[in-house]
């Protein structure tokens, strides 16, 4: 196991790179990233947000070169960077959801000044939810006991497939080997839009939701509930709806609200599937774009 460990460890970290670059505020910033494609590294949104022209990438034994932002998205906290076509063998995302307790290892450049470093530990919750931006969180994240430290964002956390199940985003300062990570079913769907537009836009159906027990639901699971309309986009949609379906797409979580409602969603007539009073019944909207606060 502790070859195993090596060699994965080995081919990962050269697909692993530091981020620089100075702040507008004229401090320095730095983070990591991970190489996605012979172009493209994808990191977080706060590692270079508040960055200016020029942004530095350098991978290990390489020199440092030039990085371009192609896009970036405040309420998952991803971000992409283009590179010139690099020869280093990209990281594959993983297929399949992690499991709770499954071994990972997570990559990056602690504090800046560590570039290289590895740390171990396991899936030690699924489905959280972290503070972000704009009151909003990052829902359905997962959350790891592998040390992670400021500097380690942006770069991947790894099964022992060598497959990133997601982005080493955030920790919690009051606490003990609680950290966080971008799953890679959101890197999937927020990525490929970042490259092909530079920006998300998202839909809106004009309600606020929120994770409730049901009373009498036998299944004892959280169901995505309306606890508020906002705007005449909501339609017919009451508080205590429970949500089931969207556009014909069953929702869960809410992790499914953000892959429902894309740009394509925007303007157009959709059917919402709410559990209201005993029954299931029909709800239809017009989504708006939403606004971001950022």
């Amino acid at each position: 196991m502790n070859e195993e460990i090596v060699a994965l460890v080995d081919q990962t970290v050269q697909s692993t790179a530091i981020v620089t670059g100075q702040t507008r505020d004229f401090n320095e910033g730095s983070g990591s990233a991970w190489l996605l494609s012979s172009s493209y590294l994808v990191t977080n949104n706060h590692v270079v947000e508040h960055m200016v022209e020029p942004i530095w990438v350098r991978m290990p034994n390489q020199d440092e070169i030039r990085a371009t932002l192609v896009g970036r998205d405040e309420l998952t906290d991803l971000a992409v960077l283009r590179i010139p076509e690099n020869h280093v063998t990209p990281l594959e995302l993983r297929q399949s959801p992690p499991r709770l307790g499954e071994i990972c290892l997570a990559f990056g450049s602690p504090l800046g000044v560590f570039p290289e470093s590895v740390s171990l530990g396991i899936v030690s919750g699924l489905s959280r939810s972290l503070p972000a931006t704009g009151g909003r969180a990052i829902h359905d994240v997962i959350q790891t006991d592998c040390a992670i430290n400021p500097g380690n964002s942006g770069g991947p956390l790894v099964g022992v497939d060598g497959r990133v199940i997601g982005v080493n985003t955030a920790i919690r300062n009051d606490a003990a080997g609680i950290g966080f990570a971008v799953p890679a079913d959101t890197i999937s769907l927020i990525v490929p839009e970042l490259i092909q537009h530079g920006g998300i836009e998202r839909a809106s159906v004009g309600v606020s939701v929120a994770n409730r027990k049901i009373q009498g639901d036998r299944a004892g699971v959280q169901r995505i509930v309306v606890t508020g309309t906002r705007s005449n986009t909501a339609g017919d949609l009451r508080r205590g709806d429970v949500l089931l379906a969207i556009g014909g797409f069953g929702v869960r979580k809410y992790s499914d609200i953000t892959r429902i409602l894309g740009r394509d969603m925007i303007g157009a007539n959709v059917s919402v599937m709410v559990w209201r009073d005993g029954a299931e019944v029909e709800v239809l909207c017009v989504p708006s774009r939403l606004v971001s606060d950022g």
